[in-house]
């Protein structure tokens, strides 16, 4: 059974994504959210410490539930080869889509992170510090095992272009469905099916492999990075 501190606790996260993903986190104050969530004002510091705790969380929340932590997660297994690690990249893009096109959740997270990269304040610096940076940092580490040779910036350019054309997947999606209607055969798809994506992500997978210079994986069908047989699941 919940208790009240835990449900005080929840409302307040609850409240505070909601007003934080519309308006972003300069133009909420902590005030607002107390009243939205119906709980005290003292609430706030005695849960979180502040707003910048409070809104540290609540994104935090957002990407546990969506599941984006255990995908994540997939990148710090040594690959051993660049072959393992050509399959392991492929399976981590098929699982980071999967999370973005087919949770319900990816979106709230993804329009936390992004309210806070159009303000470019202190809430930016927040997220990049707490969220984008180690994330950033895996997936450098990542693409050295990919191409050994590459310097500290060629890794960190091949990290940010992965995640651009992944998250373009999401963030465009109500562009790219009508793009696609002709493809689709007039209709609209609310959630991919899963040929769909395995198929699109094998697409971006070689596209990233290309840019990174490693043509000789492009293409290559194995173990994923969770494990799975990506070539059965096709």
């Amino acid at each position: 059974m919940t208790g009240p501190e835990e449900s005080t606790r929840d409302r307040l996260l609850e409240a505070a994504e909601t007003l934080f993903s519309d308006r972003g986190f300069e133009s909420v104050g902590i005030r607002e959210i107390a009243e939205t969530a119906g709980v005290n004002l003292s609430g706030i510091k005695y849960h979180f410490g502040s707003k910048h705790g409070l809104y540290l969380e609540t994104i935090r929340r957002a990407m546990d539930r969506q599941g984006s932590t255990e995908v994540w997660a997939l990148l710090d297994v040594p690959a051993g080869t660049r072959e393992r690690a050509g399959e392991m990249f492929r399976g981590f893009v098929e699982a980071f889509l999967r999370v973005l096109l087919r949770s319900d959740e990816a979106g709230s997270s993804v329009c936390l992170v992004m309210q806070s990269a159009l303000e470019s304040g202190e809430a930016t610096d927040v997220v990049v510090r707490e969220f984008v940076e180690p994330h950033h940092a895996r997936l450098c580490r990542f693409v050295g095992q990919l191409r050994p040779d590459a310097t500290r910036a060629e890794r960190s350019r091949a990290a940010q272009s992965v995640m651009a054309l992944l998250l373009h997947q999401r963030l465009f999606r109500p562009f790219l469905d009508r793009l696609d209607r002709d493809v689709r055969g007039g209709g609209q798809s609310a959630s991919p099916g899963e040929a769909e994506i395995v198929g699109l992500a094998g697409e971006i997978a070689d596209f990233a492999l290309r840019g990174m210079g490693c043509e000789d994986l492009v293409g290559r069908a194995g173990a994923g990075a969770d494990g799975t047989d990506q070539g059965v699941r096709r």
